[in-house]
């Protein structure tokens, strides 16, 4: 069974379309609905996947897709569950496992959609700027003599004296 490529391209943001959806949802009040605004999410935090240039490739639909399936049937399965409370004397328990609602995306959904668009380019790096004290002066540079500045030029070479070398 192969596999569909995803929405059509033209409609830029549309990811997923009620019919995605496992037949028993297709039909649930507030569907078509709660589909827009998953798309919409999707493309606010992944811009990528509703951009035409370049377009998404197959694999970021594909991932997205089910992402934002599973937070659409979160959404409409919301309120399912019970609360139970059990009172023996001073003493009781609530067990609460109902569904939340609130039609958002979930943290880990965001990072996975924004995962999505994430490239390889180069990342940032660091440059030393105040080396530590690690370096070796010269017995005879100023800083040993009480002086604030050095004059043997360990400072700039950061492992040791660069004039005034003086043999032990």
């Amino acid at each position: 069974m192969a596999i569909p490529a995803g929405p059509d391209p033209a409609a830029a943001g549309q990811i997923i379309l009620p019919s995605d959806l496992p037949a028993s949802l297709q039909g649930g009040e507030l569907v078509a609905v709660m589909v827009a605004g998953a798309n919409a999410k999707a493309s606010r935090v992944a811009p990528c996947l509703a951009s035409t240039d370049p377009a998404p490739t197959a694999g970021q639909l594909a991932e997205a897709k089910l992402i934002l399936i599973g937070a659409v049937k979160r959404w409409a399965e919301a309120g399912a569950g019970a609360f139970q409370q059990q009172t023996a004397g001073p003493y009781s328990v609530t067990t609460d496992t109902r569904q939340r609602s609130g039609f958002n995306l979930w943290p880990s959904e965001i990072d996975a959609l924004q995962a999505l668009c994430r490239t390889s380019s180069p990342s940032a790096f660091t440059v030393d700027t105040a080396p530590g004290c690690g370096t070796i002066h010269s017995p005879i540079c100023s800083l040993m003599f009480g002086a604030l500045y050095c004059s043997c030029g360990a400072d700039l070479t950061g492992t040791g004296p660069l004039y005034e070398l003086v043999d032990p």
